[in-house]
């Protein structure tokens, strides 16, 4: 059994795990979703959000973009956390439940992103330190 928690904003993986109002988690048991529920975040601190994920026994994270600190809490605790994913929860959750998902990036201090991220503004004159766009799929 898999417990996945999806940082949520409407129905689309929320752009900051430390803003998301909401948090869906699912079970999982192998690649057939068995339980669902919606969990409001909005009174969580970053800190609170990371032990309520603990506490509620969760395994996977999917998110947009996470803070250094609570991606190093997460991990300590052994969750294991997709960042920077966009687009519909839906569409995430499938990607994962087939194998589709990698492990994210984390955001370091200055809001820059650290990982397989490219410089906008490519290799050559005018590359901005900082101004992150992800992967190509």
């Amino acid at each position: 059994m898999t417990k996945v928690a999806i940082a949520l904003f409407g129905t689309r993986v929320s752009p900051r795990f430390d803003c998301a109002p909401t948090f869906q988690i699912v079970q999982t048991d192998g690649r057939t979703v068995t339980a669902t529920e919606e969990v409001s975040a909005q009174a969580w601190s970053a800190v609170e959000r990371v032990n309520q994920l603990r506490t509620r026994q969760v395994n996977t994270l999917i998110c947009g973009g996470i803070d250094m600190f609570s991606a190093q809490q997460l991990n300590h605790y052994g969750i294991k956390t997709y960042s920077w994913i966009t687009g519909e929860a839906r569409d995430a959750l499938d990607g994962l439940l087939q194998g589709k998902l990698q492990p994210g990036f984390l955001m370091a201090p200055g809001g820059r992103c650290c990982g397989r991220w490219r410089f906008r503004g490519g290799h050559g004159r005018g590359r901005q330190k900082g101004w992150c766009t992800p992967p190509e799929p």
